[in-house]
């Protein structure tokens, strides 16, 4: 529904993202997304993805503008992380909620936009499996698996991060400019710590998390 909504509207382009804006008809639905109606941001901007190399470019323009930015998955954060008065500019990752088999990676490959709702059903419904989330399907997994994500069978086979095999992030390097970087969990992977510092720690900290990879040990 909200995806028709924003086919069908009027909004400000920019380097293929849409960037929503206090006067756009979407703004308001943007705006209330949060699960916590004790905060209610006013962000100058809230940029809608659809894929990474779009998250590249809105933080890209993000950066350059200087102004404070903030990550939004499943919008069921009780803190006022995102919603915060201070936050000027938010990426949106709603649209981004594929499910997938990676035959590459031999693992399954989720959008930090999908709720857990949506990966439990497609791992089921699909091939018959399922992950050890939370019990609120409306959670999104962005901070879900950043956060650990512990849930009903955690006893039996501990949390959702335990199972995280790979993670994609847009980080900013050293000159300022925004790049999507692959992590795995491998011993030899260069970029293995930026892979730990997502399993359990909590998002927010070293870029926007797009997609995770999830394969049992």
């Amino acid at each position: 529904m909200f995806g028709d909504r924003l086919m069908n509207a009027e909004l400000t382009s920019g380097d293929h993202f849409a960037e929503v804006n206090p006067g756009d008809p979407l703004y308001r639905d943007l705006q209330l997304r949060g699960y916590n109606r004790r905060f209610v941001g006013t962000p100058d901007s809230v940029f809608v993805v659809d894929d990474t190399d779009q998250v590249v470019n809105a933080v890209d323009a993000v950066v350059a503008s200087g102004k404070k930015l903030a990550v939004r998955s499943g919008g069921h954060c009780v803190e006022r992380f995102v919603d915060d008065p201070a936050v000027q500019c938010v990426i949106d990752l709603g649209q981004m909620d594929s499910v997938y088999y990676d035959r590459h990676r031999r693992a399954f490959a989720v959008e930090a936009g999908a709720t857990i709702g949506r990966v439990y059903q497609a791992l089921d419904m699909s091939w018959g499996v399922t992950l050890p989330g939370g019990s609120c399907t409306g959670v999104g997994m962005g901070g879900l698996v950043t956060g650990g994500g512990f849930g009903p069978l955690t006893r039996l086979y501990g949390h959702l991060s335990d199972h995280l095999y790979a993670v994609e992030t847009v980080v900013v390097d050293e000159n300022g400019k925004a790049k999507a970087v692959t992590a795995t969990r491998e011993e030899d992977d260069p970029h293995r710590d930026l892979w730990w510092a997502h399993t359990g720690g909590g998002g927010g900290n070293f870029g926007v998390a797009t997609k995770f990879w999830f394969r049992s040990r």
